[in-house]
């Protein structure tokens, strides 16, 4: 309950922030600027500086270019007033070239959120956190030298809803997200077409919730795990994990729930022979390891459980990247409400009178229609530069007529 009631003050945490100041930062800024929207600081050191913690920064549209965000332990922020760095507008303060991180938390300075930022081209990782309590969200972190996202011996972080793409340089150690510690949850995410791992969860992680997150495409592991001994209690549940290197892959296995997934194709890795679903330690896994069932895999797994599935899971287009349900799929109402996140990937609340989809998307008839996708490019769910220079916002429902 302790650590729900933590999860549930990061969640609310705008509303929490009422005593909270709001400064505002732009890449060309000056030094004896006030800080207010019409006279920004330069930088984020700068405003803390004179602002101090929990307080709102606002970064506006532009390229910040070549320097690393850092925040320390003097700025660290409270359950009730966390200290916010937040993009104007999604996506349009654009952090690139750090030689090292675009935006660095350093031990100490927990209770920091991270919103709406894209970070590219740093020499090591997009976003790194070594302190507690961390929020990173709606993000778009692609193009870094070695992770996407890192954050190693924490309690409490938040990852959702956030792009984590074409990271990583190097197939072993270069991950889309490195991550470890006690109570993580990373939610609501697309994690796709990175150098090593899409998750590598390492050393030892517990306690944590690993759920409605799309991951495809990187090269070795979907979700690699390494538990923590004797405790774990991870829940893998609600993913489409498709198209990558293997699909799960578990180490130290312990009391943990993987259910209500879609774990399909997994085979790129030439050097892996493992299932959709592997214990690295002794290929089998024991009742005390895990409870597995309700997942959809391909190519069938002995293991699945008495509910487990094996079938064509119908996606609308796989060859473009668009992971949704047909109609007819045979994941539609196949999960188990017991285990399902309480609500779903567009952060809508599930209905609690019917079995759940499994996967991360839930069936739609109105996302098959072309109308609601018809802000990307050609059906793709990518950037194009040259022919659209914007993100689509894949969380946002569109309000089209249902086919």
């Amino acid at each position: 309950m302790k650590r729900l009631s933590i999860l549930i003050i990061i969640l609310t945490c705008f509303a929490c922030n009422l005593y909270a100041e709001t400064y505002w930062i732009a890449p060309k800024g000056k030094a004896s600027a006030k800080g207010t929207e019409d006279d920004p600081f330069p930088s984020i050191q700068a405003a803390l500086k004179q602002a101090g913690a929990s307080n709102i920064f606002i970064f506006q549209p532009g390229n910040y270019v070549g320097q690393q965000i850092t925040v320390t332990a003097e700025y660290a922020g409270t359950p009730q007033q966390p200290t916010v760095l937040k993009s104007q507008y999604k996506y349009k303060a654009v952090l690139h070239g750090s030689p090292t991180h675009n935006i660095y938390v350093r031990k100490g300075c927990n209770w920091v959120i991270i919103d709406g930022f894209e970070s590219s081209g740093a020499g090591y990782t997009g976003i790194k956190s070594d302190a507690d309590f961390t929020v990173m969200r709606n993000c778009r972190i692609h193009n870094n030298a070695l992770q996407g996202i890192e954050a190693h011996g924490v309690r409490g972080l938040v990852l959702e809803n956030n792009i984590v793409e074409y990271n990583g340089e190097n197939p072993q150690f270069s991950h889309g997200i490195y991550a470890d510690g006690d109570g993580l949850t990373i939610r609501n995410n697309i994690i796709r077409f990175n150098s090593g791992w899409g998750l590598h969860l390492y050393p030892k992680i517990a306690n944590s919730k690993i759920e409605s997150n799309l991951i495809y495409g990187n090269q070795r592991w979907g979700i690699g795990l390494y538990s923590k001994s004797d405790v774990g209690s991870n829940r893998i549940v609600n993913n489409t994990i498709v198209y990558n290197g293997a699909g799960v892959g578990i180490r130290n296995a312990h009391k943990e729930i993987i259910v209500n997934n879609i774990i399909v194709n997994n085979t790129g890795w030439i050097f892996e022979k493992a299932g959709p679903i592997h214990n690295i330690d002794t290929k089998i896994f024991k009742e005390s390891d895990a409870l597995i069932d309700y997942n959809l895999c391909v190519p069938a797994f002995r293991g699945a459980g008495l509910h487990g599935l094996s079938a064509d899971p119908l996606f609308l287009d796989a060859r473009k990247g668009v992971f949704y349900l047909k109609a007819g799929s045979p994941a539609i109402g196949k999960g188990s409400k017991e285990y399902a996140p309480r609500r779903d990937f567009f952060n809508r609340k599930r209905p609690i009178d019917k079995a759940p989809d499994l996967g991360c998307f839930p069936y739609e008839p109105y996302l098959l229609s072309p109308e609601a996708r018809k802000d990307w490019y050609y059906q793709w769910p990518f950037v194009f530069k040259g022919h659209s220079e914007t993100m689509p916002d894949l969380w946002e429902l569109p309000e089209v007529t249902p086919p």
